[in-house]
């Protein structure tokens, strides 16, 4: 049995760039004034949720490019900690 781990690095940064790709292209088309001049409690309180999805939707968004950027240099970390591991062992 192998106690190696192997980084694909190639298939993680895909997945990272997709990743990244689907997030950037996420949007938001919610109406922030429905019935503009209308004076009904609950035309406001749809504009006012409307509003806080929108935010939210933004808010994911920045949440998974954070996650991915994060992802990303966690994983360039590992590789030059092994090629660092590496280049010990083969002095030894």
């Amino acid at each position: 049995m192998s106690t190696e781990i192997k980084i694909r690095q190639s298939e993680i940064e895909q997945a990272l760039s997709q990743m990244k790709s689907s997030s950037e292209a996420l949007t938001s088309s919610f109406p922030s004034s429905i019935g503009n001049g209308n004076r009904l409690d609950v035309v406001n309180k749809l504009n006012e949720l409307n509003r806080t999805l929108e935010q939210l939707t933004e808010n994911y968004k920045a949440l998974i490019l954070h996650n991915e950027e994060m992802t990303r240099q966690s994983v360039e970390q590992m590789v030059e900690k092994d090629q660092q591991l590496s280049t010990n062992m083969q002095l030894r």
